[in-house]
């Protein structure tokens, strides 16, 4: 082969690696400004909700002042206030999603943290019959994190398994740590997610759950907070087999120095 035709062979692969990072790159762009613009819209709606309400709940409460506690009247009552709070709830949530966190770094135990998690919903997984195997691996490093994010998370990861296993399952949660980063492995055994919905599910607004029961931020969010934190986050997933969350945070030595984390010794 002539060394002119192994120019343009060299030539052309390096061409096909650039094209390759620029519609990486690209990607990510338009990723970034389509959750800024969505996140713009979340917090002008979220606003807008907020007063009227905050107005139908004070009016809710006096008028139950007035009418007597063993009132039929009193059920109906009741349930508005259930749907005010779950209107409310939704509100929080498109704030937290619009919002970019002023994090508190400090160095972490992420093992520390996934059980803090665990132990707040415990109660949740043993009612629906769901078993927790843990496979850390010994003598971790630690991370410069935010724990309420990180807490903000895992709860919600490990609310979307519980979710994914109405029937009872297994949750194996694996940590262990590579040249550069901490790896957290959710895997749950549950129903699995279409392929077609696969790369959709971290979309803002996006949910595979009924009508009322999912708002489609909460995996917005925690892929928000975990980029923030310099790392990555995965989904794989099986039909009837189950779904592996994978995160990724870089450790100490190669987090990041964002100007919106304040890190505390």
């Amino acid at each position: 082969m002539s060394a002119t035709n192994q120019g343009l062979i060299a030539l052309t692969m390096e061409i096909e690696e650039k094209t390759k990072e620029i519609q990486e790159l690209t990607e990510q762009l338009w990723r970034v400004a389509r959750m800024a613009t969505m996140g713009e819209l979340a917090a002008s709606v979220a606003h807008e909700l907020n007063n009227p309400l905050a107005t139908i709940s004070l009016r809710l409460e006096s008028l139950a002042g007035q009418i007597p506690p063993d009132d039929p009247k009193q059920r109906s009552l009741q349930i508005i206030a259930r749907e005010i709070e779950r209107m409310a709830a939704l509100v929080n949530r498109l704030l937290d999603f619009s919002r970019r966190g002023h994090y508190h770094q400090s160095a972490v135990d992420i093992c520390r943290e996934v059980d803090y998690a665990l132990e707040l919903i415990n109660h949740h997984f043993h009612k629906q019959g769901i078993s927790i195997i843990k496979e850390y691996q010994p003598k971790l490093p630690s991370i410069y994190a935010d724990c309420q994010g990180l807490q903000q998370v895992f709860i919600n990861l490990f609310i979307n398994a519980s979710d994914a296993m109405p029937n009872g399952g297994v949750l194996t949660v694996r940590i262990y740590s590579s040249a550069e980063h901490i790896a957290i492995d959710i895997i749950d055994t549950g129903l699995g997610i279409q392929p077609n919905d696969l790369a959709k599910v971290m979309d803002p607004f996006f949910t595979t759950k009924p009508a009322g029961k999912g708002t489609g931020l909460g995996l917005s969010i925690c892929r928000r907070i975990v980029e923030e934190h310099g790392g990555i986050i995965t989904i794989n997933s099986v039909i009837d087999r189950g779904t592996t969350v994978g995160i990724k945070l870089p450790l100490m030595e190669y987090g990041p120095a964002l100007p919106n984390m304040d890190r505390v010794r």
